[in-house]
């Protein structure tokens, strides 16, 4: 009776010999096979020794008695008859496990230099509309500004291509900036917060020149538009992109409910107004979302260095002012 006891009561220690049936092994024990998740493959080894390992860990946290004889690619292991139908059950629960999902960026804490995006944009628009006066003596009025700045199709067609950007800061009234600001700021806090606040203002001014530079492209001679919407909604763009790239949700799931969400509030925001622009917002959407699916993937595992987002974050409006000096 104690023979038959004696496996149970004390755990036994790892056995090493080539693989055959060891004489310390009981008749009445079963031999289980292990192989691993698949997506552990190329760190596993068929049935080498970190298999075995893990196999160990498996069966230890379930107390199952075992034991382990051979080693590398001849260890085998057993396990009492009556355990054997439970140990296959575990180790085929961890064979099949599947991967984790990538770990997600952790959040920046860069709120507060968001809201100087937004700042910039109100004191450019007073710059243009002339608000407070400036100790220069040629200030251009504000028509001037507007002639100079607005996206107007037969001139970027002619090759004034820094209109696409420069329209983006001109505002038709204070309505239709603080309008603008209101419904812009949540969308650029997120996007700070998940890519980085030098990348975001970097990806929304790209987007939305990529997006007037499609209106242009659709519209016919003579039209002209300005307003900084169309960056708008090329950030929720970059935020829909960013979810799909950094979604667990596998399948048709994972681009549906994002791509559903931006379409939802172009739907809600983008059509309503007489002087509302449709088409700009369409394409600040799609520019913004093609945009954000190539820049997410880049930096799907890691962020980008400090000294590069600082980079980006004074290129942008750097870039902007020299948008400016060639217009004006």
């Amino acid at each position: 009776m104690n023979e038959i006891r004696a496996p149970f009561r004390h755990r036994p220690r790892r056995c090493i010999s080539m693989w055959r049936r060891s004489a310390r092994v009981p008749a009445t024990w079963r031999v289980v096979d292990f192989h691993g998740p698949e997506y552990m493959g190329r760190q596993l080894p068929a049935l080498g020794t970190k298999q075995m390992e893990l196999l160990r860990l498996v069966l230890d946290s379930r107390d199952i008695p075992y034991l382990i004889t051979g080693h590398g690619s001849q260890a085998r292991a057993f396990v009492p008859a009556m355990f054997e139908t439970i140990a296959r059950m575990e180790l085929a629960d961890v064979a099949s496990e599947k991967p984790l999902p990538p770990p997600s960026l952790t959040p920046k804490h860069n709120a507060h230099w968001a809201m100087l995006v937004m700042l910039f944009l109100i004191f450019w628009h007073g710059l243009t509309m002339g608000w407070w006066p400036l100790p220069f003596e040629h200030v251009p009025d504000p028509d001037y500004w507007k002639m100079c700045g607005r996206l107007d199709v037969t001139a970027v067609r002619a090759g004034e291509w820094w209109r696409t950007a420069t329209a983006l800061t001109l505002h038709a009234d204070s309505l239709h900036l603080f309008s603008n600001v209101l419904f812009g700021i949540p969308f650029l806090l997120l996007l700070a917060r998940r890519l980085g606040l030098g990348l975001t203002v970097a990806a929304i001014l790209v987007s939305g020149m990529l997006g007037n530079a499609m209106n242009a492209l659709y519209r016919d001679p003579g039209y002209a538009s300005l307003g900084f919407s169309t960056a708008m909604f090329a950030s929720v763009g970059l935020l829909c992109a960013d979810i799909v790239v950094r979604s667990p949700a596998r399948g048709f799931r994972r681009l549906a409910l994002p791509v559903a969400a931006g379409l939802a509030f172009l739907a809600t925001l983008g059509s309503e107004g007489q002087n509302t622009d449709y088409a700009a917002h369409i394409f600040g959407l799609l520019s913004g979302f093609l945009i954000g699916l190539a820049v997410s993937f880049a930096i799907r595992h890691d962020a980008l260095p400090r000294p590069m987002e600082w980079l980006l974050g004074c290129a942008a409006p750097l870039f902007l002012l020299l948008c400016w000096k060639a217009a004006l």
